[in-house]
């Protein structure tokens, strides 16, 4: 059987191979990708390999998959190496049996790009289709037929009739074909994911059928190797370094910038404030609260300094340089340290429009005193108009909003109509009361964006309160992000690891008995893990050997994870997709960053 991938289904090319039943008709349960497959590959399987013609990238996107939409309902469609299936289902849940078909079972993906110029915007249409066996039509002869048709010639009749009658016919070998009904249609937009699933899709199927199953069954087997090669080949070793201080600054500010100065040799304040201008403007990923209790400190005073003059406000009057420097980060501390910083921007600031008095409103600073005034009376106004109204009931009885009157009356005690006119405080005033001077934290980049090398990641199970979510784990630094199909922005759960152990639940009959507790009462949902029968049929030993728990100190919150289970504890129970990834899950886990 040999079949010739495309971008639809006009373009495939289907001839005899070996019987196969439909898709529709096969219930395979979780995690038993070690079974064989009811049908046999195009072409005899070589010794196991790297299959040649898939990119790691392309690998990596079918293991972690792509939104869209499955019958109108929000979905991720994904391929689970470990169990060699193609999986759907609806956000953060495991796939159902019934929501799986084996990758030597699928015939064709083919994807168009619809819905051009409409309002609602381009999306993508995917459709992957199965291969079924189609058997032949030709008639066999029945026993005497011969007798029935000798010529009229009684003699040769006679010596026909003395024959054994012919054997049957054997049957035409059966022919494969492509399924009419797809095996699962998902629409999503243009700028997801799921187009690139489903290029690598059909890259994989052609891989399949050019080289056989033991390209997909040393991926299997490797699946760990080629994430952590996907993340090693996509971005430099500096790139990698620069991801690892992200996340370490993310955990404890002081640390990250220890990092930052041995791995990436930014030694001094100047290069460490450059540094993370960079990385809070350019690339994101910095958390812009602690990045603001960092500043916070009498000792970063240098750092500040080196950061504000990386930011440019050459364009910028000072309401909108003003959202510019409150955007990279989220000032906190006292009073007192409002005041140090709004002193450097307003030294920054002046410097910079110092080179360009054209821009408007019109103003003429004599230095940085008339910036730092006018800054603070601003940021009073702000207070005034958007923050302090939010506050007060809705019944009140009279209006506490500044007037523009007000404004320029309190600003003129400080700063002088010689530096700051009327015109350019009434201009000041219209644009701060059409919007407001947030200081609330900017976009964070998506964390799958960032070039982070992890220790490892992957997709896990959270079992909790009889309950199971699935998440795709990212552990890096000695902590766990969780990411839910809602979100690869913000993960649903960061947990520190520092003080923390795992151990396998197959390790004693004490977690075997302790995680087989934490399943009891959820039959629809932890039904995912055992056969079709449910709870009544479980196959133990096919879950535990790929579950953990995760053990927390006593002491402290804990994640938000272990605070919404039922009775608080300690510990958390995981299940990896195969006993390889559990097992390095747990090493990592103890083992630490280093």
């Amino acid at each position: 059987m040999t079949v010739t991938q495309g971008a639809g289904p006009e373009e495939i090319e289907v001839e005899s191979g070996a019987p196969a039943p439909k898709v529709d008709q096969i219930t395979v349960d979780f995690g038993r990708g070690d079974e064989p497959s009811n049908r046999a590959p195009s072409k005899a399987s070589k010794a196991l390999g790297p299959p040649e013609t898939v990119d790691s990238s392309a690998i990596y996107k079918l293991y972690r998959g792509a939104t869209g939409r499955v019958k109108g309902e929000p979905h991720r469609v994904w391929v689970e190496f470990p169990a060699l299936q193609l999986c759907w289902a609806r956000y953060d849940q495991p796939a159902p049996a019934q929501n799986r078909a084996s990758l030597l079972d699928l015939g064709a993906c083919s994807y168009q790009v619809t819905g051009a110029g409409d309002a609602d915007g381009e999306t993508v249409h995917v459709e992957i289709l199965s291969l079924v066996t189609e058997f032949g039509s030709r008639a066999v002869a029945p026993q005497g037929a011969a007798t029935d048709s000798a010529s009229e010639d009684g003699a040769s009749g006679a010596i026909l009739a003395e024959r054994d009658p012919l054997p049957p016919l054997p049957p035409e070998p059966p022919e494969m074909r492509l399924s009419k009904t797809p095996v699962l249609v998902v629409d999503g937009s243009v700028g997801s994911a799921i187009r690139e699933f489903a290029e690598s899709l059909q890259q994989l199927l052609a891989s399949r059928d050019s080289e056989g199953k033991s390209g997909l069954e040393f991926i299997q087997a490797r699946l760990f190797q080629y994430l952590w090669r996907h993340q090693g080949t996509s971005c430099t070793e500096h790139e990698l370094y620069q991801a690892q201080a992200v996340l370490a600054f993310n955990l404890d500010p002081k640390s990250g910038v220890a990092y930052v100065k041995d791995k990436l040799k930014k030694v001094s304040d100047s290069d460490v404030g450059e540094w993370l201008a960079d990385m809070s403007q350019v690339k994101g990923g910095l958390d812009p609260t602690l990045l603001g209790n960092y500043f916070s400190r009498m000792d970063t005073i240098g750092v500040f300094k080196a950061f504000v003059n990386c930011l440019d406000f050459s364009e910028a009057d000072l309401v909108a340089a003003l959202r510019k420097l409150f955007d990279t980060f989220k000032p906190g501390g006292e009073g007192q340290v409002i005041s140090r910083i709004i002193e450097l921007f307003a030294e920054s600031y002046f410097d910079q429009w110092s080179r360009n008095k054209d821009m408007l409103p019109k103003t003429f600073y004599a230095n940085s005193d008339d910036i730092m005034t006018t800054a603070f009376s601003l940021i009073m106004l702000n207070t005034g108009l958007h923050v302090a109204t939010k506050k007060v009931k809705k019944n009140a009885s009279h209006d506490i909003t500044m007037s523009p009157e007000e404004f320029v009356k309190n600003t003129r005690r400080v700063v002088t109509e010689a530096a700051v006119p009327d015109e350019a405080l009434q201009a000041f005033y219209d644009l701060v009361k059409e919007e407001e001077i947030s200081m609330q934290p900017m976009p964070r980049a998506a964390f799958a964006r960032l070039p982070v090398q992890p220790d490892i990641e992957g997709w896990l199970y959270v079992v909790q309160n009889a309950q199971v979510q699935r998440y795709w784990a990212v552990l890096a630094l000695q902590r766990m992000y969780l990411f839910s199909d809602k979100s690869e922005v913000e993960p649903a759960e960061a947990m520190d690891l520092k003080d923390a152990s795992a151990c396998c639940v197959t390790g004693s009959a004490a977690t075997q008995d302790r995680f087989h507790s934490d399943l009891q009462g959820g039959k629809s949902n932890c039904s995912c893990f055992f056969g079709g029968g449910g709870m009544g049929e479980l196959q133990d030993q096919d879950v535990m050997v790929k579950a953990f728990y995760v053990n927390r100190q006593q002491d402290g919150q804990g994640p938000a994870l272990l605070r919404k289970i039922v009775k608080p504890r300690s510990r958390l129970a995981l299940v990896a997709e195969s006993e390889d990834l559990m097992e390095k899950w747990v090493s990592l886990i103890d083992s630490g960053p280093y």
